[in-house]
């Protein structure tokens, strides 16, 4: 019998279809969510991202949107967010500068800060830290990050949730379970994260009790070449609302800028009525 060959168009399409089914069809949802993370914490990436419903700047502010960038490999990541007004306070920006042991903001206002200082610092040199810093749950829950860290060490349940396009991407949506507990006691969660994950554990805790699972859920969306580039989660404690993060520009070289010590003051010996809303704010 003689074998008729495919014209190369139908090749092309095949080749095409096995490769998305091996990136975004795995029959293993945990399996394929866990290994984007990974993929997606070896990379740099440009960042959107948005808070809707959040309480920490007091009222009832709609969306409040912000720009970043993040070199996850170094733990490195800039970000500036939208503060809106309330009451005398006007709006304005603040800046955030992470690095897994310190993380650092610059304020709306600095009229509270020492004269000369224009940014707050918090350190997690002990990677067995408390959590008794407030302000780690507040800052690392505009670094994705921390999202990516969760996923990646303590994802327990995932299912598909359909398939949505941005900017003409195609995406696999997924509903990730996380237990906290398990992505507390994994190798490498240490400095801030482990901070920022003991704080939300104590918020879930709180309103759960402890016999609970110690579940969150992350909305994922996974590209065609197997990158998490798409978070959506609402963390316990942080008092942020739902946060969404949009990773693009993923490669693009971030380079290492940080705060001057000259004009930083730490939380530790100096400034001690910092809130979480004051890293923010200022007040």
């Amino acid at each position: 019998m003689k074998h008729r060959q495919l014209p190369l168009t139908v090749v092309a399409a095949v080749l095409a279809l096995t490769a998305l089914a091996g990136c975004g069809g795995s029959s293993d949802p945990v399996h394929t969510v866990r290994s984007a993370a990974r993929t997606t914490l070896g990379l740099t990436a440009q960042s959107t991202l948005s808070l809707t419903g959040a309480q920490l700047f007091g009222g009832a502010p709609g969306t409040i949107v912000g720009r970043a960038q993040y070199s996850f490999p170094k733990g490195l990541g800039y970000a500036a967010l939208q503060v809106p007004a309330h009451g005398a306070r006007p709006s304005g920006t603040a800046y955030l500068v992470f690095l897994p042991a310190r993380l650092w903001s610059k304020p709306v206002v600095s009229s509270a800060l020492p004269e000369g200082d224009l940014w707050i610092s918090a350190r997690f040199a002990d990677p067995e830290s408390t959590g008794s810093t407030p302000v780690a749950l507040a800052l690392e829950t505009l670094n994705p990050q921390l999202l990516l860290h969760e996923i990646a060490t303590g994802a327990v349940a995932a299912r598909p949730s359909g398939h949505f396009v941005v900017n003409h991407v195609p995406f696999t949506r997924y509903v990730v379970s996380v237990d906290l507990a398990r992505a507390l006691e994994a190798p490498g969660t240490a400095g801030a994260f482990r901070a920022a994950l003991q704080q939300q554990l104590s918020a879930l805790r709180a309103r759960q009790g402890t016999r609970s699972p110690a579940l969150v859920q992350i909305v994922a969306g996974v590209d065609g070449t197997g990158r998490l580039a798409q978070l959506q989660a609402s963390l316990p404690g942080s008092k942020l609302g739902t946060v969404q993060f949009g990773l693009w520009r993923f490669g693009s070289p971030i380079p290492l800028s940080l705060p001057l010590e000259s004009q930083t003051v730490d939380i530790g010996p100096v400034w001690r009525g910092v809130t979480p809303a004051s890293m923010f704010t200022g007040e």
